[in-house]
């Protein structure tokens, strides 16, 4: 049985050794670091032993994780120092509800294969996609000791050629994205754009960090919100104001204001190995390629359905939607952000 990690004390602890294991445990620092925030989307933490611990899951408490078929909401995300204890953890406990369909994630392949080998002794069908990891450079290497940067300054530098290229656009405005604004989000993003997926991003919008821009009339045209694991994600430009400097205009101003939240901040940014173009925006904006190769094993009981996961194309169009704007640089984007 694993245990749940309850104390505020050991919790930070956790997370303090977490840190020693950038990029690799990435997605369960990023949890634990919601986690021990504020906890706004109610997850939990759990290890095999305390304090010498050698497998980390962080998922949603059981009391959200009702829907056998929301795999957005039964998401697990996992780390380890030994291959052999996570799969004896798999094995031997009820920490995975084989019987949901499910979502793990991780950033070390071998427990992808780990989780590949069991799925399929339990008859599982599983849909594997691996991914490339972002992160910020002082979680590039843990060996990797990097000068404190003022990140405002780098980025302005990095971008300020970029950007004056195109002065010739019309003024833009930022604003967060509203709960109202939940349906437009999901619509256009491409691992959503069902039912399942909308309740989970409606919490991230609530509670989590996120930022649009918009054209002067309002209209959102570019936008993306971070996720429980303090992932950058969900992201989306109307094809109108692409390749035009937009979404690293977006990005530069959301990444400095989380710095001004914490330094520590443990944001990093996934995409798919052949999106070059996405690629180029996350290292102009001061991103490096993490040395580990991300995963996500979607795993469904044979006969079990569940929603599409995978994108098929998107909406003609923007939905219209009305929301505040404001016209300066939102540094108090995160009013729903639990400190």
């Amino acid at each position: 049985m694993m245990l749940a990690l309850e104390s505020s004390e050991d919790r930070k602890k956790l997370e303090e050794l977490l840190a020693q294991s950038v990029p690799e445990s990435m997605k369960v620092y990023g949890s634990i670091f919601y986690i021990n925030r504020g906890n706004p989307l109610n997850m939990e933490v759990l290890v095999d032993s305390w304090p010498d611990f050698k497998t980390v899951i962080c998922k949603k408490r059981p009391e959200e994780m009702m829907d056998d078929t929301n795999i957005y909401i039964n998401t697990y995300n996992v780390f380890t120092k030994d291959p052999e204890n996570f799969r004896a953890m798999l094995w031997t406990t009820d920490v995975i509800n084989w019987n949901q369909c499910l979502l793990i994630q991780g950033l070390q392949q071998c427990l992808n294969d780990v989780i590949m080998s069991i799925a399929e002794s339990k008859g599982i069908e599983v849909e594997s996609e691996p991914g490339v990891l972002f992160v910020r450079k002082i979680h590039a290497k843990v060996c990797e000791k990097s000068p404190k940067v003022n990140l405002e300054e780098e980025a302005s530098a990095q971008t300020s050629s970029h950007l004056k290229a195109r002065d010739d656009q019309p003024t833009f405005q930022y604003s967060a994205i509203s709960a109202a604004e939940a349906e437009m989000v999901n619509a256009f993003w491409i691992n959503g754009g069902n039912q399942n997926s909308l309740k989970i991003v409606r919490q991230c919008i609530q509670h989590l960090p996120n930022l649009c821009m918009r054209d002067p009339g309002g209209k959102p045209i570019s936008w993306f919100v971070m996720d429980q694991t303090a992932e950058i994600r969900m992201g989306y430009t109307v094809p109108e104001y692409r390749d035009r400097g937009v979404l690293t205009s977006l990005f530069i101003p959301f990444i400095v204001s989380l710095h001004l939240q914490w330094d520590d901040f443990p944001y990093h940014f996934i995409t798919r190995k052949q999106n070059v173009q996405i690629h180029s925006v996350a290292q102009t904006v001061g991103l490096r390629i993490a040395p580990c190769e991300y995963f996500k094993s979607i795993c469904r009981p044979q006969g079990r359905e569940t929603h599409i996961y995978h994108r098929r194309g998107f909406p003609k169009s923007t939905p219209t939607v009305s929301s505040r704007m404001c016209s300066h640089l939102p540094f108090t984007i995160f009013r729903y952000f639990i400190k």
